[in-house]
């Protein structure tokens, strides 16, 4: 008998906004102004355009976002009805044109998991990419799955003994994924148009009534600040 038995695989979801349509119609324009400028500022939180999640208009958005974060849960048999979720930080992501620098290798602080809504993309729009971060628990000889121009022990990728894997920005779908996972975008090809995303950081708790749980942070409503 031959079997392969696959463990502890790594789940990054994407799912579709249902409000897209309407919503990219409507706030376009008002999502390029968040932008925050990565020629200028290294990080969203420099420019302090971070709050994107504070504005009222975009409440069906979010409300989506919460929609998805709920079945990226359920797909990993959690309890959601006993979890809180807490929009920290979200901004926006912008590749105006073909000589905007993608994305660099990269995890995020202080929150639990991350989305990318993908509010304008086409097939040109660089790819969103996920790394093992440290040694691909596969890899039992040092080296093995390294790749060279002339000379290879690997005679393919898969997953099994791949490092990175991409993800197609299709329009009107998000990404969600752990947070400290690592991830940047890749360009393939010349940009046609530009690519628009918001992204955010996610804050996961119990619910207020579920503090007798011990697999997870209290609400925030029980917390105090000193």
């Amino acid at each position: 008998m031959e079997r392969v038995h696959e463990v502890f695989p790594l789940m990054v979801y994407q799912g579709s906004i249902n409000c897209h349509e309407e919503f990219k119609e409507k706030y376009i324009d008002e999502i390029r102004s968040y932008w925050f400028n990565g020629f200028l500022n290294e990080s969203p939180e420099c420019s302090g355009k971070i709050f994107l999640h504070l504005n009222e208009n975009y409440s069906e958005l979010f409300s989506e976002v919460k929609r998805n974060v709920d079945r990226y849960f359920t797909t990993m048999n959690v309890d959601v009805n006993k979890l809180s979720y807490h929009v920290i930080k979200s901004w926006t992501g912008y590749h105006a044109d073909n000589e905007t620098p993608s994305i660099s290798p990269h995890t995020h602080n202080e929150s639990n998991i991350s989305f990318v809504y993908y509010l304008k993309t086409d097939s040109t729009s660089d790819k969103f990419c996920v790394s093992v971060q440290g040694d691909n628990r596969n890899e039992c000889v040092k080296g093995m799955f390294e790749t060279a121009d002339k000379y290879n022990l690997i005679t393919g990728y898969n997953k099994y003994n791949c490092g990175v894997y991409t993800i197609t920005p299709y329009e009107g779908t998000i990404v969600i994924f752990p947070s400290n996972l690592g991830h940047f975008t890749q360009k393939y090809t010349d940009r046609v148009d530009e690519r628009i995303v918001i992204a955010g950081d996610i804050r996961v708790t119990l619910s207020e009534m579920d503090y007798f749980h011990h697999q997870g942070s209290t609400h925030p409503n029980l917390w105090k600040e000193l």
